[in-house]
């Protein structure tokens, strides 16, 4: 509210008169007229009210003339106007005492509104309070004029709780003048209060209220659109603060003025998208579009669905809005710069998508770059970012034909700058643009794709700053394609340039001279490597290297392929004059060639050579070392390996398998490894191998018996093996011993190591018992004696049966059938001796008949134990397949094979006639058997090492060293030549599968 207009039209309420306000010279000279009047009154003078009032009406409105004068100049402090208002307070103040009672609160509001000028709040306010206690004489309309500008106090002070009370007083107060103002400052109250929906409803009933739709009361009845148009834009901003809801844009749009409709609801769009109310901001921004003629606005309206639909993870629509957007751009007679803010939201959907897909561009965000740059063909940074994300999603071909746009409007605007600066940075931002191409078109690896780039930079690159090195990209190029021909000589150029980095100069005469070396040009090498080494001093001596460097690479180009041209290759080297780096390379080359070509003895020289080299470093020697105990491997030089090996750090190795493989060399060696093996017992933490070491161990000791119960902790984990240890050195030694510490270990194991051994125990004690018990015979020369004999074969045959039942316990076929016959056998015997005794000298014929009796029965119990145990010995005679069983387990386990035939020949000795010639037979075969696996001569064996060593990459020659060896009973050399021929099968493989 305009402060001036209201006091101006108060004053003439006041007047005794309605006066014509005058201004300028006129008004100053009623001012001078009037005051010249008043000085001439007596305080009493009935007429000095008037005149008292009319100068104030007259300083009041000059004051205010004076203010907007100033104001309207851009003042920043303003005073002026300040001394009427002084005297038009000290005018009103004296006429408040001279006028009626009516004209009393016209006079206060006056006073009031000066002292709100001046500052003076405090003053105002009890002006405004003494027209509101005026003891009755304030009409209701001055009443309301005066809590109105005490709601505006309390207004600017942010006491909206009072306001408000003062601002519904006002609009309670029929036909009081500003109620459109007190109800807009009323719904602001709310609004401030928090009260939204409140504040919503009280905009609304301003838009549908006649009486409330313009500001003043002289304008009452009449729409204000100025008015309702900023009320109804405060809505929008209202609801946007509450929340946009479904519904508000058709109740903002419907009661809004009707030219300001639509841009009402776009604002609340724009605010609900301001606010991040993305749902109900796409729905507000579609509603506009729907509701929009202008084709600018619905540009702007699509533009901002596109990117909330993006944001609400709705892709498809965003595109589709998207698109709609281009399209109306493209109706409309837009510009970048008529319609920057519809121009940088499209660009700033793009942009702020890529950010999104940085890491993985989606086909949808190259598509709508494509569809971008149809409408906005000029944008190079555009260009250049969706270059970027064509390059990051693979597409290098899309990201080529970007970014050769982009170079072309980049170099477009630089031509046409004629700031120098501006011009400057275009050439710059071009220069690192045509940079970035080649660096994406290197990534695609398309040949066709990268010199393309490389041409468009060395053609329109303005700065130039790395034209020699794409220059000599491109000729490495030509390089790489195998035309060394054409390289060689743009080689050179480049080498003999000034212009370019020393470093790449260097590169590119080193290239030209392998170019040179790889067509066999030594004519060239020479003049070329003399040329440079005038050229490049610091380089002189590589130079001069350079030919023996080309032999070196020619060489290793033609390893895969052509080994034997390769090696022929090295022949040209010179090793004398070259670095001992290059010399190094050589031999490695050599050695390696030499290997594939299995040029053994040629190999194991060129590592003597290697060795020799001082400047070996410990990853060199490793290499060199390892090659020497291989080809002494493949040469059976097992003394060398193991020297050799010894000094190695074996870095792919753990350490287990290091001390394992130096255990194996020195076996294989015919040296002791039993250092070794130890140590592997004695740090490994695989519980699985210990007991093979161990056994190892065992089999080299020269006291087996006593190692192993030394070493049978080792076996906990296998007893299996532990007695198969001990048939082994019960083999070598004969001692029982070894065959009772494994029976120790048995527990209830059925493995064939162990049943062998019983078997070999019992046919031991069986032996045993046998001949004592067959030759035992009683003395008959008195009863002493005889009763001592008897005693005697007693305890003989309790042993036997002992014996046939610790048989019967074990299950075993022979053992058995051996016990049970001779349980048999002798129980008959002792039956028949004992009826067959003389009788005691002296007893009469009664006696005697007594006697015979009471001896039958005692020896009863052996004539039935003979019965029985003969009863099923004929069931196992009877009992078919057993020798079959026999004769296969004999081939199957030969290195028992002399055990196997001793039980044979034990049962073929008790065997019925009808089956002894068969028994006795497979006995024969048995030992045949044995006897045939003899050992090979040396002379066979040398001869078979021999054929290895000349062929150590044939399977054949290892099979038959092996045969050989196995039958030497060579157990290392066997394990050795087997991990070999697997080793061969396996690469046999690995090669057919290449290729395949």
């Amino acid at each position: 509210m305009k402060k001036g207009l209201l006091i101006f039209s108060m004053t003439v309420g006041v007047a005794t008169a309605p006066h014509a306000m005058a201004s300028g010279s006129t008004q100053d000279l009623l001012i001078q007229k009037l005051t010249q009047v008043q000085l001439g009154l007596a305080p009493a003078d009935p007429a000095r009210a008037a005149v008292l009032l009319r100068l104030a009406d007259l300083h009041a409105e000059r004051s205010r003339q004076l203010s907007m004068k100033e104001l309207a100049d851009g003042c920043t402090v303003c005073t002026a106007g300040a001394k009427d208002r002084d005297k038009a307070l000290t005018y009103y103040t004296e006429a408040l005492s001279k006028v009626p009672p009516t004209s009393v609160a016209k006079v206060h509001l006056q006073i009031g509104h000066l002292y709100e000028l001046q500052g003076r709040n405090d003053l105002a306010e009890k002006s405004y309070q003494a027209m509101l206690t005026n003891g009755g004489m304030t009409t209701p309309i001055e009443m309301a004029e005066a809590n109105l500008s005490l709601a505006e106090m309390a207004f600017r002070q942010s006491d909206f709780v009072k306001a408000a009370g003062l601002y519904d007083k006002v609009l309670a107060t029929e036909g009081a003048s500003s109620q459109g103002l007190a109800a807009y400052r009323r719904a602001w109250c709310s609004f401030r209060q928090g009260n939204m929906d409140a504040s919503i409803a009280q905009l609304q009933d301003i838009l549908k209220n006649p009486k409330l739709q313009s500001r003043m009361a002289a304008s009452r009845g009449v729409a204000d659109v100025q008015f309702l148009e900023e009320v109804s834009r405060d809505m929008a901003t209202f609801m946007a603060a509450r929340g946009i809801k479904d519904g508000d844009a058709e109740t903002l749009y419907s009661l809004s003025p009707e030219q300001f409709k639509l841009q009402q609801v776009t604002m609340l769009a724009r605010e609900g998208l301001r606010l991040g109310q993305k749902d109900q901001a796409l729905k507000t921004w579609d509603y506009v579009y729907q509701k929009q003629s202008d084709p600018k606005m619905r540009l702007e309206a699509q533009v901002r669905m596109a990117q909330l639909n993006f944001d609400l993870k709705n892709t498809p629509a965003a595109a589709k809005s998207y698109q709609t957007a281009l399209s109306l751009w493209g109706a409309t007679d837009c510009t970048t710069a008529t319609c920057e803010e519809s121009a940088k939201g499209l660009r700033q959907f793009i942009v702020g998508w890529n950010r999104l897909e940085n890491s993985k561009p989606s086909a949808e965000l190259l598509t709508a770059y494509q569809e971008y740059f149809q409408v906005f063909a000029e944008d190079e940074d555009m260009y250049v970012w969706g270059a970027q994300a064509a390059a990051t999603a693979g597409n290098y071909a899309l990201a080529a034909q970007w970014t050769a746009l982009a170079n072309k409007v980049i170099l477009a605007k630089h031509n046409v700058e004629k700031d120098a600066a501006a011009k400057k940075s275009q050439a710059e931002k071009l220069e690192k643009n045509l940079l970035l191409g080649i660096e994406n078109a290197e990534k695609s690896k398309d040949a066709n794709l990268l010199v393309a780039a490389q041409d468009d930079y060395l053609q329109n690159s303005v700065l130039k700053q790395k034209s020699f090195d794409v220059q000599y990209q491109k000729t490495y190029a030509i390089y790489q394609k195998g035309d060394y021909a054409v390289a060689a000589d743009q080689l050179k150029q480049l080498a003999l340039n000034p212009q370019g980095s020393a470093a790449i100069r260097t590169q590119a005469a080193e290239l030209s001279l392998d170019a040179l070396a790889l067509l066999k040009d030594d004519a060239r090498i020479m003049a070329w490597s003399a040329e440079y080494a005038g050229k490049f001093a610091d380089k002189k001596a590589d130079f001069q290297q350079i030919q023996q460097k080309s032999i070196l690479t020619q060489s290793a180009k033609l390893a895969e392929s052509q080994p034997e041209q390769a090696l022929a290759a090295l022949g040209s080297f010179h090793a004398a004059s070259a670095s001992a780096e290059d010399r190094k390379v050589y031999l490695k080359n050599k050695i390696l060639l030499s290997e594939k070509l299995n040029k053994i003895t040629e190999a194991r020289v060129a590592i003597e050579d290697l060795l020799r080299e001082k400047t070996l470093t410990a990853e060199e020697r490793e290499f060199a070392q390892g090659r020497k105990v291989w080809f002494a491997e493949l040469e059976l030089d097992f003394t060398t390996a193991l020297k050799t090996a010894e000094q190695m750090n074996f870095a792919g190795l753990s350490a287990d398998d290091k001390v394992l493989k130096l255990a194996m060399y020195s076996e294989l060696a015919e040296k002791d490894p039993q250092q070794y093996y130890a140590q592997y017992l004695k740090q490994s933490k695989d519980d699985s191998k210990k007991p093979l070491i161990a056994s190892q161990l065992i089999r080299l000791s020269k006291n087996p018996v006593k190692d192993l119960e030394t070493y049978k902790m080792y076996f906990k984990s296998n007893n299996g093996l532990y007695a198969r240890a001990a048939l082994e050195v019960y083999g070598r030694t004969k001692d029982r011993k070894a065959l009772d510490l494994a029976l120790k270990e048995k527990g209830a194991s059925k493995q064939d190591a162990f049943v062998m051994i019983e078997k070999i125990v019992f046919l031991a004690d069986l032996k045993a018992l046998s001949a004592p018990l067959a030759s035992h015979t009683i003395d008959t020369k008195n009863q002493n004696t005889i009763a001592q004999g008897l005693k005697a074969r007693v305890k003989l045959l309790e042993k036997a049966e002992a014996l046939a039942n610790r048989a019967i316990n074990t299950g075993d076929w022979s053992s058995q059938l051996l016990a049970l016959d001779l349980v048999a056998k002798e129980n008959t015997r002792f039956y028949n001796e004992a009826l067959s005794l003389p009788m005691p000298a002296g007893l009469t014929p009664e006696q005697e008949n007594e006697y015979l009796t009471i001896l039958s029965q005692q020896v009863a119990p052996n004539q039935n134990t003979a019965m029985m145990a003969e009863t099923k010995v004929k069931e196992f005679w009877a009992q078919t397949g057993a020798l079959e069983s026999y004769k296969a387990f004999a081939t199957q386990n030969n290195e028992w094979a002399q055990y196997t035939s001793q039980e044979v020949e034990a049962v073929a000795a008790i065997a019925p006639e009808a089956q002894k010639a068969t028994w006795t037979a497979a006995v024969a075969q048995i030992k045949a058997e044995e006897s045939a696996q003899t050992k090979p001569t040396l002379v066979e064996l040398e001869k078979a090492r021999t054929h290895l060593k000349q062929n150590p990459f044939m399977a054949s020659a290892i099979e038959e060293a092996l045969v050989l060896e196995k039958k030497a009973q060579r157990k290392s050399m066997v394990e050795y030549l087997e991990g070999r021929l697997a080793t061969l099968a396996k690469k046999d493989t690995e090669v057919k599968e290449k290729q395949q």
